[in-house]
Parts: C-alpha cells; sequence; structure tokens
C-alpha cells in the first residue's frame, strides 16, 4: 500500500432534512456542529463525475458534525432526486452505523424516551467472538438503520493479539 491509513474520518449520510438530521444526531448522540457549507454552487459535471451523484441533483446544505470521540458524521441534503427510504441491512448496499456508549441499556431507554423507534434488545452476545457485545438496533425519522453498543472485552481478544478500535480508548 502506497499510503498510510490513519483511520475512518467520516461517514457521510445523506438526509431528507438536514435541520432535522442535525437535531436527531444532537439529541440522540450529542452530536456538534462543526461547520455547515451551504449550498455548493457546481455543475453536472462536477455532481456526476466527482461525487457519483445524478447530474441533475444539486447540494442545498452540507455539515460536519462531531460524535464524542470517534469518526465524524457528515450531513448532505440535496435536490433533484425523489426521496426513497434507506436499504435494509440485509439488502448489498445497506449499512448501519454503531456508536460505541457507556451503557447500552440506559442508552436504549433515553431513546425510547426520547420517541425513537428502536428494535429489539438490548441484546447480549453469549459466545464466539463477539461475547460480552451489547447492543440495540434503532432507526432515525428517515429510515437509516444505527446501533448503540457497549462492552467491557469481547470473546475474540482471548485468542487474537489484535484489538479493535475502541472508542473508550479514546475518549478524553
Amino acid at each position: 500500500m502506497a499510503s498510510h491509513v490513519y483511520g475512518m474520518h467520516h461517514i457521510g449520510i445523506t438526509v431528507p432534512n438536514i435541520e432535522e438530521g442535525m437535531r436527531f444526531f444532537e439529541a440522540v448522540f450529542g452530536a456538534v456542529e462543526v461547520f455547515r457549507t451551504g449550498p455548493f454552487d457546481v455543475d453536472a459535471d462536477f455532481m456526476a463525475n466527482k461525487l457519483g451523484a445524478a447530474a441533475h441533483s444539486k447540494i442545498r446544505d452540507l455539515a460536519f458534525l462531531k460524535c464524542g470521540q470517534g469518526t465524524s458524521v457528515e450531513l448532505f441534503e440535496y435536490d433533484g432526486e425523489e426521496p426513497t427510504p434507506p436499504k435494509r441491512p440485509s439488502e448489498v448496499g445497506g449499512v448501519h452505523l454503531c456508536f460505541e456508549v457507556d451503557d447500552v441499556f440506559a442508552a436504549a431507554r433515553r431513546l425510547r424516551d426520547q420517541g425513537v423507534e428502536m428494535l429489539d434488545g438490548p441484546n447480549l452476545v453469549e459466545s464466539g467472538p463477539l461475547k460480552g457485545f451489547n447492543w440495540i438496533y434503532f432507526r432515525s425519522p428517515w429510515g437509516l438503520v444505527l446501533e448503540v453498543a457497549s462492552f467491557k472485552k469481547l470473546g475474540y481478544e482471548d485468542a487474537s493479539p489484535h484489538r479493535l478500535w475502541r472508542a473508550k480508548d479514546h475518549a478524553k
């Protein structure tokens, strides 16, 4: 590899309404707005060939949010495309984002109290490489699947010298 990879810088998410997206990430994850760009003044060639977006689409706004000590979230709001729901995690191209929290049970109670659509859980993995992983999935108002998780140690750590990135290892 020609270049050293330091880690993941940000995750970009297209939302139907940037104000709603920012309110959601602020309320659920304590995200802090770092900056916003407003509309982009670019042409169809830029949209298609530099972003892979529909040539006729336009960027209405872009915002970067700091979420704890980990990867930042970049929110985009576009014009020019018919809204479609996010793909399910089981579909090719489907994604979910997982945020590490100190207590998944407390986080799940707080999310439920805020009226967030929760899936079943919290859940505990009791064996295998994810042993000790407490997690629950939930949905954003526009249908994006998200997860919060907490754990002290994972099962794979008993047999591998490698360690996955941990938010708590980088918390200030």
